[in-house]
This record gives structure tokens, sequence and C-alpha cells, in this order.
């Protein structure tokens, strides 16, 4: 018999009590779980055309010190698509947390804020990344449970959408950012490759309108049921949102092979929804994929051997796309013109991009 997924059904013109999310949603999770990953994210499109995406994680279980893994990654992706990475990982001993508010550290780099301000530092070597996030936008958070409500995955998003400026000093010179940004948190203490088999994730800008998507796909072991929120921000505020499966679709299509990650990847990915006198029509065509990562890259040779085998090759890729589309609401139509940036988290063998 298939085990539960347990996730609100909900659709809103605003945003519920149980999705406001407070400083301390932002803050460490700690959890005695040998499950138990956290990760603090950000990514931005600079007005270069680069692209750059970042997070501090933690992950293992926290009773046993020895054996949790922590790390830094910040990934600048150029026009041409090269890559310019900072990559370092720590032991325990260098984690330092807050548990009331976003103030992480790992060794000299950090990343704190107020869920509208954050300030970011990174480095390595010689290398240094310097961001501050500004948003008047207010974020929510999410929560979906395996099982029962012992076992689950959270996603908070401070910024859906931000104003971001710093710098990215490498031995090469300094690049000025100045850009537009999101930044998440999400905490976890399921098991990935039992419970999901796939999700697509992503946040698309319109001048004037936000769009964050996920549409998470369960196992057979639980029902081979979704988690798929898409949530809608005009300029200052969330306008619409659901987690109802019936209220919106996401498919993809016209498969080909990408020479720069080695993948079958979508060529087009469309967002519809209906809903009452809403309704959203966006077709996004894939510029460049990047950024293909391994996730069992941690793993010690033997087990990442096995899972790898038997079990799954699970990776990320990521997707710079454009697009375009409308929006109407209460009668008013809006013309949409989009930028993308979206990935595809694979976790068993055998599932395909599209």
């Amino acid at each position: 018999m298939a085990k539960r997924l347990i996730c609100e059904q909900v659709t809103a013109r605003g945003i519920p009590e149980s999705m406001k999310i407070t400083q301390a949603d932002d803050a460490w999770h700690p959890l005695k779980n040998r499950n138990y990953v956290e990760w603090w994210y950000f990514d931005l499109t600079n007005k270069d055309g680069s692209l750059l995406r970042g997070q501090f994680f933690l992950a293992g279980d926290l009773s046993h010190p020895r054996k949790v893994k922590t790390g830094i990654r910040a990934s600048l992706v150029k026009p041409d698509l090269t890559e310019v990475l900072i990559e370092r990982r720590f032991p325990y001993s260098a984690f330092k947390a807050s548990k009331e508010t976003c103030d992480v550290q790992l060794g000299k780099s950090f990343i704190r804020g107020n869920l509208s301000h954050y300030d970011v530092h990174i480095e390595d070597g010689g290398q240094e990344l310097d961001l501050a996030f500004d948003s008047a936008m207010t974020g929510f958070k999410g929560r979906a449970c395996f099982g029962d409500e012992r076992t689950y995955m959270m996603w908070v998003v401070p910024q859906p959408r931000s104003h971001v400026r710093g710098a990215y000093k490498t031995k090469d010179g300094t690049l000025d950012i100045d850009g537009v940004a999101y930044r998440d948190h999400n905490w976890s203490n399921m098991a990935p490759m039992g419970c999901i088999c796939y999700w697509d994730w992503g946040r698309v800008y319109d001048k004037e309108f936000t769009f964050i998507f996920a549409d998470i796909f369960t196992t057979k072991r639980f029902g081979n049921a979704r988690v798929k929120p898409l949530i809608v921000y005009d300029s200052s505020k969330m306008i619409w949102l659901s987690m109802e499966d019936d209220k919106w679709s996401l498919t993809k299509g016209d498969v080909r092979f990408d020479p720069h990650t080695e993948l079958n990847c979508p060529q087009t990915t469309v967002l519809r929804a209906r809903d009452g006198d809403f309704s959203l029509d966006m077709d996004l065509r894939l510029e460049k994929a990047f950024q293909k990562i391994d996730l069992l890259a941690d793993f010690d040779p033997l087990p990442r051997f096995l899972i790898r085998t038997f079990v799954a090759d699970p990776f990320i890729v990521s997707f710079l796309s454009s697009g375009s589309g409308k929006l109407a609401l209460s009668g008013k139509e809006h013309a949409l013109s989009c930028t993308a940036i979206h990935e595809h988290v694979n976790n068993l063998r055998g599932q395909r991009l599209a």
C-alpha cells in the first residue's frame, strides 16, 4: 500500500496564514537525523548577461559530527557558458549559525540578513564574492510531509525577487554585479531517493510579474503523487498561488541532445493556469543548459558505485530560458516578456527530463 503524501491543497489570491514567514524560518534548523540536509540558496542574472548561483549547505546526522558534510559553492556562468567556480568543503566544527535569524558562517564566508536585506560574502584563495540583496516583497513558505508529519521537506522563500549589487573578484579582475535575484532556504529529513522520483523548479521574471513554480513527482511508494506550487507576484505582492494539480500545468517538449551537458534537454517549457478570472499562458524557450551537478559527488567511492549501479544516477541540470505569454486578472490582460532560471533534479534511474 502506498504511503501518504501530506501537502496543503490551497488556491488563494494572497499569502495564506499557514504560508507566512518569520525571520526564524530563515534561521538554522538542526536535526539529528541521517537524512538531514539544509541549504541557503541564491541566484541572479547580471546586467552583462552572466548568471551567478550559490549556496551554503550542511548535510548529515548532527549527532555524528565527523560524518557531517558542509560547504559553500558559488558559480559564475559567463555568456559563453565558461564557468568560474568557488567550491569548498569544511568540517562541521567550522559551521556556525543562529537558530533565530539568518546568520550562517563557514570559515570567512557568511550569509546573513532579515528577510528584506541580505549580505553574502564568499571567499576561497584569491577569489571573493560580495553581494547585497534588497527586496520589498513579502516571501512565503511551504511544507510537504512523506508518510507522516515527522518526515518532511521545508521550502522558505524570503526574497521571491530582489535587486542585487556587488562584485566578484578573481585573479583576472573584478566583475561588477547589478541585477535581479532570487533567495530561498530549504531543509529536510526525508530520503530523496526513496520519496521523490524527480522535480522541476524555476523562477520566471517579467518586467512587472514574478512566477515561481515547482512540480515534484513522488515515487511509487507514495503513489506517484505530486507537490505542485505555482506562485505569482505583481510588482509588490503575491496575487495568486495554487498547490492544486488541476489549477495549473507544466509541460515540456522538443527534446534535443545538448553537447554542453551531454543530456537530452527539452527546448520548450509551457505553463498554463486557470482559476476563475485568473489565467496564465506562458511559453519558455531554452537559451542554454548549464551546470550539470552530480549529486553523488560527495559520497564515498563504494556507496557511490552501488547507488549509481543499482538504484539511481541523481543529478541537477540548470537552464536559462526566455519566453512570452499573457496573464489575465479581473478582466485585465497583461502581455509577458520573461527570463527564467529553472532546473531539473533527477533522482531515479531511467527518468527522462521530458
